[in-house]
């Protein structure tokens, strides 16, 4: 699977395989919003899939029953410890990388 990021006027892929930030905004107004490519096409990721990437157990989430423009706006507003942890390991990979 491949994820793009959508702006307002255009969109890029992210190469880097990892999904781009998730913001508070990025139910608002259609923009911001990643997408993913897969094997039925291009669409954005569910509010499910943006919870699952800051880091909440999938397998455990229920998701309330509020429209997704909320639910989007609750993931990007996140920080868990499992993302937390995950940036903390890439940064101190760059600056050991750098210290050599």
């Amino acid at each position: 699977d491949t994820v793009f990021q959508w702006r307002r006027k255009y969109v890029r892929e992210n190469k880097s395989n990892v999904c781009p930030t998730l913001t508070a905004n990025m139910g608002a107004g259609g923009h911001n919003v990643p997408l993913i490519r897969d094997a039925f096409g291009i669409r954005k990721l569910t509010p499910k899939e943006c919870f699952a990437f800051q880091g909440y157990p999938v397998n455990v989430l229920k998701m309330p029953e509020i429209a997704d423009s909320h639910l989007y706006m609750q993931a990007g507003n996140s920080v868990t410890m499992p993302l937390i942890q995950r940036i903390g390991e890439q940064i101190l990979e760059v600056l050991i990388k750098n210290l050599k």
